[in-house]
């Protein structure tokens, strides 16, 4: 299974557990609108999945000075 396909297949999971729990209080319009996110959402952390780390790897540090007011 390629990964668009296993992506599809997790967005139509977790869609299916948020209309199972809250289906019965959303309309067919915010339905579609949580389908839309879970869609953005499964493909973002597609996008990040992709970048492949080594252990050593970090997040560069953000330096930011402290400058007293006044």
């Amino acid at each position: 299974m390629d990964t668009s396909q296993s992506g599809h297949r997790e967005a139509e999971i977790l869609f299916e557990m948020v209309k199972d729990r809250y289906g019965g209080r959303l309309t067919e319009e915010q339905l579609e609108n949580v389908r839309r996110s879970v869609d953005t959402v499964v493909d973002n952390a597609e996008t990040l999945r992709s970048v492949r780390l080594e252990n050593a790897e970090e997040p560069p540090a953000v330096f930011a000075p402290y400058r007293k007011k006044g």
